[in-house]
Protein backbone atom coordinates (compact mmCIF):
# COMPACT_ATOMS: atom_id res chain seq x y z
CA UNK A 1 0.00 0.00 0.00
CA UNK A 2 1.59 3.35 -1.07
CA UNK A 3 0.90 6.28 0.76
CA UNK A 4 1.47 9.56 -0.02
CA UNK A 5 3.31 12.23 2.23
CA UNK A 6 2.83 15.80 2.42
CA UNK A 7 5.08 16.51 5.34
CA UNK A 8 6.74 20.07 5.24
CA UNK A 9 10.32 19.63 4.86
CA UNK A 10 12.74 20.37 7.88
CA UNK A 11 16.34 21.31 8.34
CA UNK A 12 18.31 18.66 8.99
CA UNK A 13 21.70 18.76 11.09
CA UNK A 14 23.45 15.81 9.95
CA UNK A 15 23.98 13.58 13.10
CA UNK A 16 26.33 10.82 11.99
CA UNK A 17 28.39 9.91 9.34
CA UNK A 18 26.04 8.66 6.61
CA UNK A 19 24.30 12.07 7.27
CA UNK A 20 27.48 13.88 6.92
CA UNK A 21 28.06 11.94 3.29
CA UNK A 22 24.59 12.85 2.50
CA UNK A 23 24.90 16.73 2.97
CA UNK A 24 28.35 16.38 1.25
CA UNK A 25 26.62 14.76 -1.93
CA UNK A 26 24.09 17.17 -1.82
CA UNK A 27 26.18 20.71 -1.30
CA UNK A 28 28.28 19.07 -4.26
CA UNK A 29 31.43 18.42 -2.08
CA UNK A 30 31.63 14.90 -2.76
CA UNK A 31 29.78 12.31 -5.51
CA UNK A 32 26.72 10.30 -5.47
CA UNK A 33 28.68 7.47 -5.53
CA UNK A 34 30.55 8.44 -2.48
CA UNK A 35 27.51 8.84 -0.43
CA UNK A 36 26.06 5.20 -1.99
CA UNK A 37 29.76 3.74 -0.90
CA UNK A 38 29.05 4.51 2.47
CA UNK A 39 25.08 3.83 2.34
CA UNK A 40 25.76 -0.02 1.42
CA UNK A 41 27.52 -0.14 4.61
CA UNK A 42 25.10 1.51 6.90
CA UNK A 43 22.27 0.52 9.14
CA UNK A 44 19.45 2.65 8.50
CA UNK A 45 15.52 2.61 9.82
CA UNK A 46 12.32 1.72 8.34
CA UNK A 47 8.97 2.43 10.04
CA UNK A 48 6.99 -0.51 10.65
CA UNK A 49 3.17 -1.18 11.36
CA UNK A 50 3.84 -2.71 14.15
CA UNK A 51 6.49 -4.07 16.85
CA UNK A 52 8.28 -6.88 15.84
CA UNK A 53 7.11 -9.74 17.18
CA UNK A 54 9.65 -12.25 17.16
CA UNK A 55 8.24 -15.79 17.85
CA UNK A 56 4.68 -15.72 16.09
CA UNK A 57 5.26 -15.98 12.32
CA UNK A 58 1.83 -14.54 11.71
CA UNK A 59 2.30 -11.62 13.39
CA UNK A 60 5.34 -11.14 11.43
CA UNK A 61 3.63 -11.81 8.27
CA UNK A 62 1.15 -9.15 9.05
CA UNK A 63 3.67 -6.55 9.86
CA UNK A 64 4.23 -3.80 7.09
CA UNK A 65 6.93 -1.43 6.47
CA UNK A 66 5.76 2.14 5.36
CA UNK A 67 5.54 2.47 1.71
CA UNK A 68 4.95 6.04 0.02
CA UNK A 69 3.95 6.97 -3.53
CA UNK A 70 6.74 8.20 -5.77
CA UNK A 71 6.47 9.78 -8.96
CA UNK A 72 4.03 7.87 -11.54
CA UNK A 73 2.61 5.96 -8.46
CA UNK A 74 6.25 4.02 -8.18
CA UNK A 75 5.87 2.34 -4.73
CA UNK A 76 9.02 3.77 -2.49
CA UNK A 77 10.06 2.80 0.55
CA UNK A 78 10.76 5.23 3.36
CA UNK A 79 14.27 4.75 4.93
CA UNK A 80 15.77 7.07 7.29
CA UNK A 81 19.68 7.84 8.09
CA UNK A 82 19.04 8.21 11.82
CA UNK A 83 16.32 7.24 14.08
CA UNK A 84 15.84 10.96 15.36
CA UNK A 85 14.26 11.05 11.80
CA UNK A 86 11.24 9.41 11.47
CA UNK A 87 9.07 11.87 14.04
CA UNK A 88 7.61 13.95 10.95
CA UNK A 89 6.59 11.03 8.96
CA UNK A 90 5.31 8.96 12.37
CA UNK A 91 2.92 12.12 13.14
CA UNK A 92 1.46 12.11 9.35
CA UNK A 93 1.26 8.26 9.22
CA UNK A 94 0.10 7.30 12.78
CA UNK A 95 -0.49 3.52 11.92
CA UNK A 96 3.49 2.85 11.25
CA UNK A 97 5.21 4.48 14.76
CA UNK A 98 7.36 1.92 15.05
CA UNK A 99 11.17 2.79 13.71
CA UNK A 100 12.96 -0.19 12.87
CA UNK A 101 16.88 -0.45 12.62
CA UNK A 102 18.30 -2.75 9.30
CA UNK A 103 21.16 -2.95 7.95
CA UNK A 104 21.18 -1.45 4.40
CA UNK A 105 21.56 -4.45 2.16
CA UNK A 106 18.97 -6.11 3.70
CA UNK A 107 16.80 -3.68 1.91
CA UNK A 108 18.50 -3.68 -1.11
CA UNK A 109 17.81 -7.96 -1.01
CA UNK A 110 14.37 -8.01 -0.08
CA UNK A 111 12.96 -5.00 -1.64
CA UNK A 112 10.57 -6.18 -4.47
CA UNK A 113 10.73 -5.75 -7.79
CA UNK A 114 9.75 -2.35 -9.37
CA UNK A 115 10.41 -0.62 -5.36
CA UNK A 116 12.11 2.77 -5.34
CA UNK A 117 13.41 3.95 -2.32
CA UNK A 118 13.02 6.96 -0.27
CA UNK A 119 15.85 8.11 2.07
CA UNK A 120 14.74 11.07 5.01
CA UNK A 121 11.24 12.04 3.45
CA UNK A 122 10.23 15.42 5.04
CA UNK A 123 13.94 16.39 5.42
CA UNK A 124 16.40 18.88 3.70
CA UNK A 125 19.00 16.19 3.17
CA UNK A 126 17.10 14.08 1.23
CA UNK A 127 17.18 11.45 -1.27
CA UNK A 128 15.33 8.76 -3.64
CA UNK A 129 16.81 5.56 -5.45
CA UNK A 130 14.42 4.63 -8.22
CA UNK A 131 13.13 1.20 -8.47
CA UNK A 132 16.09 0.26 -11.55
CA UNK A 133 18.97 1.42 -9.21
CA UNK A 134 17.74 -0.29 -6.02
CA UNK A 135 17.64 -3.55 -8.88
CA UNK A 136 21.34 -2.70 -9.98
CA UNK A 137 22.22 -2.07 -6.18
CA UNK A 138 21.00 -5.91 -5.82
CA UNK A 139 22.02 -7.29 -9.18
CA UNK A 140 25.62 -5.75 -8.25
CA UNK A 141 25.55 -7.40 -4.53
CA UNK A 142 24.53 -11.06 -6.00
CA UNK A 143 27.52 -10.92 -7.93
CA UNK A 144 25.14 -11.01 -11.30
Amino acid sequence: MSEQSSVPVAELEPANDLERALAAAQNGESTTAEFLHQLIEAEVFILLSQAEKGDDEDDERNIQPLVLEGPEKTPMLAMFTHSDRVSPITKEFPNFAFPYEVEFSWIVANATDGMGLVINPGWSYAASLPPEALAQLRNKGSGT
